[in-house]
């Protein structure tokens, strides 16, 4: 009980739970016996990451992300599987001197006494996200023994007649979630199949293999999609759950007939995902902090822009848990559900059933809620349906596809939105894309103009240029991971005056820009100057 105490006192000092948290988990306590760390987890107060990062400042050492670390297959070596699984923990690098490893806890003495002894190498100690720790110990012990490159290498130079296909599917999905994918392209050509992956946003060829496998492939997909096999002429779109590593992922597909023949594109999305809060989007402080004013609103609409891929969902689900659920009656409608929340009520769309965005915002309406969310406005009934609930006390929250936080305002008018209203009940609109983080294990510093960072100067500024070759660490991309890049339009009485007024976009643009507007290219260039990402690469993006 001490141990527990100490936890949640060190959760509560950091200010990643309260008070009312932990009192609701040590009533569930007592009738579901458990560590008081699960029980908040459980309840979704808490994710295993935030425990851990409060775990490593409490042990003063560094908190690392598993998923943006390259493991050394050397150092895994060193360490049977089996005592990695049994003592939580991951060899991560080596030297002729050192072994540094990722755990959970760096206090286990008889660990310590056990990697010493096995390596003859001093030890140094990581922290990291117990859920993610148990993940990569089993595929990166798994690609160990069985380098999944080198088995789809070995497949496609197979007579066809030979490739058992079920197999070679499995090791393309495997590869893909290797590498941290998002989704895999199949894509058939004169003569030849090409599989792509699309990794932190963008596309990357991997490997291709011979025409005469694509109608056995595609064959395999539709049976696990339950797709019609025979129809060839139309698109259809399916899924499927895939097991891999005693985790479960869930296969969203969409096929297409092209002139070459049927284009698979798959969607991988694990149904391992942990949220986290809006301090996780690495946002600077300034920005973080007017998120966090947006979403502690009371009443109205709040919208989040971007196109498909930008990480709206991420965000409005991250701004969630900065909503008291426990004395705030949260609903949402979703299409589909893809973070589950305790104390939330959450609903899915059914087309089936006829059941819209639109008809669950009525529904909600007598479910007394005091915060809607609405996975994404798509048409008049819904937007106008939104703005109506915004305007009667409730919060509501949704995604909309436009270019900029300003350009949602002439959207909304042209779903015939009256302008009044409209003024009336949004109250912000946040814009956002996502960009790719430099590899910090290979990028190059290169010294340029400080004005071509928006920065008033002669002078020349040192910043990080991707290496184009790469490295293991980054998949020889030169990047590894993304990160938010966003622009914060708050609707405040002069902007809603020429919203009412029904201003052009240029006026509301001057008037936003002289109240101290920063644009997503302006946030872009800051993360460059601290060395978050590259020019070309917010030029890409936001060019």
């Amino acid at each position: 009980m001490t141990e527990q105490k100490r936890l949640g006192n060190l959760l509560l000092e950091a200010g990643i739970i309260t008070q009312k948290q932990i009192d609701v988990a040590l009533s569930v306590q007592k009738v579901k016996p458990q560590y008081l760390g699960e029980i908040l987890q459980s309840l979704d107060f808490v994710t295993s990451k935030e425990i851990a990062e409060v775990v490593a400042k409490q042990q003063d050492l560094l908190y690392i992300d598993l998923d943006e670390v390259h493991i050394e297959p050397d150092a895994l070596r060193l360490v049977p599987k089996e005592e990695a699984l049994i003592r939580n923990l991951i060899p991560v690098r080596v030297s002729d001197e050192f072994l540094t490893v990722a755990t959970t806890d760096a206090t286990d003495k008889s660990s310590e006494a056990y990697l010493i002894q096995q390596t003859n190498r001093k030890i140094i100690y990581l922290i990291c996200d117990k859920e993610e720790l148990s993940s990569m110990i089993e595929l990166h012990y798994y690609q160990l023994d069985n380098p999944i490159e080198k088995r789809i290498d070995n497949m496609i130079t197979l007579k066809h007649e030979d490739v058992d296909i079920v197999e070679l599917l499995n090791l393309i999905i495997h590869n893909a979630i290797k590498s941290r994918a998002t989704d895999i392209h199949i894509t058939p050509s004169s003569d030849i199949v090409h599989v792509s992956y699309r990794i932190d946003g963008v596309l990357k060829h991997s490997f291709a293999f011979g025409i005469e496998l694509d109608p056995k492939i595609v064959s395999r997909v539709k049976i696990l999609s339950n797709l019609d096999i025979s129809e060839q002429r139309l698109p259809q779109d399916g899924g499927f759950i895939f097991n891999f590593l005693n985790q479960e992922y869930d296969l969203r597909v969409s096929t297409l007939p092209t002139s070459e023949g049927e284009n698979l594109v798959l969607r991988i999305l694990s149904r391992k995902t942990s949220l986290l809060g809006l301090n996780s989007l690495g946002l600077d402080a300034e920005s973080l902090l007017a998120m966090q004013k947006v979403f502690s609103k009371p009443n109205g609409m709040v919208l989040v822009t971007g196109p498909t891929g930008s990480g709206k969902t991420t965000t409005l689900y991250s701004a969630l848990r900065e909503v008291d659920a426990l004395s705030r009656n949260i609903i949402t409608v979703e299409d589909p559900i893809e973070y589950r929340f305790s104390f939330v009520k959450q609903t899915q769309i059914n087309a089936k059933t006829g059941y819209n965005f639109a008809k669950a915002i009525r529904h909600f309406m007598r479910q007394d809620p005091d915060v809607m969310l609405v996975g994404e406005i798509r048409d008049e009934e819904t937007a106008k349906l939104a703005v109506r609930a915004s305007i009667t006390g409730h919060l509501v929250l949704s995604t909309l596809h436009a270019n900029s936080a300003l350009a949602t305002i002439p959207r909304l008018l042209d779903m015939e939105i009256e302008s009044d209203l409209l003024a009336t009940s949004l109250h912000a609109v946040i814009a956002q894309r996502l960009v790719r983080k430099v590899c910090k294990e290979c990028a190059l510093s290169v010294s340029v103009e400080a004005t071509s960072l928006g920065i008033d100067t002669n002078e020349s500024v040192e910043i990080f240029k991707a290496s184009e070759a790469g490295c293991p660490h980054c998949g020889h991309t030169g990047y590894n991971g993304r990160t938010v890049i966003i622009e914060i339009l708050n609707i405040d009485e002069k902007l809603q005056a020429l919203i009412s007024d029904g201003a052009s976009l240029l006026a509301m643009t001057n008037l936003a820009q002289e109240s101290g507007f920063r644009t997503m290219r302006e946030h872009a260039l800051s993360k460059v100057i601290d060395g978050t990402t590259t020019l070309e690469e917010i030029n890409r993006v936001t060019a």
